[in-house]
């Protein structure tokens, strides 16, 4: 099968399970769409079939997925990849012994590149929910060179990396963010792939992971995940980027919780000592947050009577108005609701894959549901009861979704604030370490610069 029929036959499919994504997580894209022309998206591993999918919605074109060779033997999931013009990876943990059929895999995702088309890989070869990328393997290299070297070093192939980053990456409407990278051009390394083939695959595949690590959360520790993100969640409000009980999107802070990673880690080199203060008040901090039930946001230092009481008018009758049409949707969609949970209670998925349990089982259990309904109505009331019912599940289904997200997100602030009520001195209390804390960050990026460690500082 050659590569242009199938990648030509891929972009509705690629919308739509890149749509059925949307509706899953909440998915945000940091950069450039995907060139046109050939290109290789390198991108990191962390959630599994979720991450094409993301992809699939933020890339602006269609991209033949590399997978892992067991996918394909998968009813449901092998028809899909096969549809999207995927390309079977045979990796020795799951069957060493087919590991040289990767010859015609290598041989198809090149024919597909000179052909024009756009080609995912995981270099990494795994997916993962370690904090840092792991070892990059060199098939994305290999495959890269000799794409350009049988073109004659003219095909203008690029390399896009691609970092994934979740919050929340087993929960339905949790975030997914692609931020999209600087291309690499390939045809830069002809000189040393003509003198020295395998020094160049070693070279290349440092700079892939250079790059991918330009566009992901890379970290050395897990604990680092949460004091990462508490400093710069102390920083960006304290210095006024941040409202206090705002959620932002994650494109907007994964530049600030980047410079924290890489300020944390030169602090751990160069001052262990005062690593360990400030990784203490940053955690002692935290510790706060989470018995305070702060999920998102911060603790504002003052409550102001006038704007609580617009808060509580505002939101409350948003919520009483919809209730009425959530309640009705939440019964209808019940069933949809519950079947993920209980595959995934059955299954036991690895963690990285809880979330591809969750949306399959969603994918199946949503239309069968829509069926069912449409065809007991049309039954006992006729046509047009059955038209109705086609029309008004989805709205009904939107209702909950949109009501279920604001009633949590009032929810948190309603319990904060009465919590806040029980403790009055509490917020003076964290507004003092706060701006301690902040304190310390900033002379700690002053240190860093003199230090000619540019770039590693917060702001």
């Amino acid at each position: 099968m050659t590569a242009g029929p199938a990648s030509e036959r891929s972009p509705w499919l690629a919308r739509l399970l890149g749509w059925i994504a949307g509706v899953f997580f909440r998915i945000e894209r940091r950069g450039n769409a995907i060139p046109g022309g050939p290109v290789l998206v390198a991108a990191n591993h962390p959630n599994s079939l979720l991450d094409p999918l993301v992809i699939f919605r933020t890339g602006g074109r269609a991209t033949r997925p590399l997978a892992k060779a067991p996918l394909f033997d998968q009813t449901f999931v092998g028809f899909m990849l096969r549809s999207l013009g995927g390309l079977p990876v045979y990796r020795r943990q799951d069957d060493a012994s087919q590991m040289h059929r990767n010859d015609e895999t290598f041989r198809r995702a090149i024919e597909a590149l000179r052909a024009g088309a756009a080609v995912q890989i995981y270099p990494e070869g795994i997916s993962h929910s370690e904090p840092a990328l792991a070892p990059l393997r060199t098939g994305a290299a290999r495959i890269a060179l000799n794409a350009e070297q049988e073109s004659d070093w003219k095909l203008g192939l690029r390399i896009v990396p691609v970092g994934l980053t979740y919050r929340h990456k087993t929960r339905f409407r949790g975030t997914a963010l692609a931020n999209v990278g600087e291309p690499i051009e390939v045809a830069r390394w002809r000189n040393g792939y003509e003198s020295d083939p395998q020094e160049a695959v070693r070279s290349l595949t440092d700079a892939i992971a250079e790059r991918l690590r330009a566009v992901t959360l890379d970290l050395t520790h897990a604990e680092d995940q949460t004091l990462v993100e508490t400093a710069e969640r102390i920083w960006a409000r304290e210095k006024g980027l941040a409202g206090w009980r705002e959620r932002e999107a994650m494109s907007e802070r994964l530049p600030r919780l980047q410079a924290f990673a890489r300020g944390l880690d030169w602090l751990r080199l160069n001052d262990p000592a005062r690593h360990e203060t400030l990784r203490h008040g940053v955690m002692v901090y935290a510790r706060w947050l989470d018995r305070l039930g702060v999920r998102d946001g911060d603790v504002p230092p003052r409550y102001g009577t006038w704007a609580v009481l617009r808060y509580a008018l505002r939101e409350s009758s948003v919520l009483v108005l919809g209730f009425p049409f959530a309640l009705a949707g939440a019964l209808l969609w019940y069933p949809v609701w519950a079947t993920p949970r209980l595959v995934v209670a059955r299954v036991r998925p690895a963690y990285e894959a809880i979330s591809t349990y969750k949306l399959v089982s969603g994918f199946f259990a949503a239309p069968l549901l829509w069926v069912v309904l449409v065809s007991i109505a049309g039954w006992f009331f006729g046509p047009w009861a059955a038209l109705a019912v086609a029309a008004a599940v989805p709205v009904l289904g939107l209702c909950v979704l949109f009501w279920g997200e604001r009633y949590i997100r009032v929810r948190d602030d309603a319990d904060l604030f009465l919590r806040i009520l029980r403790r009055p001195d509490l917020p003076a209390v964290l507004e003092a370490r706060r701006r301690e804390l902040v304190q310390a960050f900033d002379d700690l990026a002053e240190v860093a610069l003199r230090d000619t460690a540019a770039g590693y500082s917060p702001a």
